[in-house]
């Protein structure tokens, strides 16, 4: 009787393990602990973390998004960005980014929509999950519509609306639909 009990307690703990405490969502939350990421959100330092939801301890399908925080914002998913002139740093050093390349492009989704890597004014640099950088330097030339995506994983980012003329540097956080 007491290894059939002792059994049942070591089989629900591994269940209780496995789908993540019974606490509910699977969901990674978007980091809002920048200092945590080595980020520091800014109107032009937009501080990117990757949020993963569905999935479960067996596996099955699993959505993942791009968060973007600001100094004004917590951490956004999938929003639209409004951009003034000038120069934007999407920062993903947080280690959630790791194989997630956030990408330019003048296509919703980019790639997996059928469009194109734009890289007018654009500078990669380092790797996303310690190092990344994608810096944007927005003039005249720039479209007026643009969209961050992953160049690993469809679904992942949002627009970009640019507006000209504005020289404040601040950035803005719309609604998508």
């Amino acid at each position: 009787m007491a290894f059939r009990n002792l059994s049942l307690l070591v089989l629900s703990l591994f269940i209780i393990a496995g789908c993540g405490g019974g606490g509910g969502s699977s969901e990674t939350p978007a980091a809002s602990n920048s200092a945590a990421t080595g980020c520091s959100p800014s109107t032009t330092n937009l501080c990117i973390t990757v949020r993963e939801t569905g999935g479960g301890a067996y596996g099955g399908n699993v959505s993942r998004d791009y968060a973007v925080q600001n100094s004004s914002s917590a951490g956004v998913a999938n929003k639209a960005l409004t951009l003034n002139a000038g120069t934007y740093v999407f920062d993903q050093t947080e280690s959630t980014n790791a194989t997630h390349p956030l990408r330019i492009s003048t296509t919703a989704d980019g790639t997996h929509g059928g469009g194109s890597e734009y890289t007018t004014g654009v500078t990669v640099t380092g790797t996303p999950g310690t190092d990344g950088k994608t810096t944007i330097v927005i003039n005249a030339q720039t479209p007026t519509t643009l969209y961050y995506y992953c160049s690993s994983h469809a679904g992942m980012g949002g627009q970009i609306n640019i507006v000209l003329g504005n020289q404040s540097g601040q950035v803005e956080f719309t609604e998508t639909q």
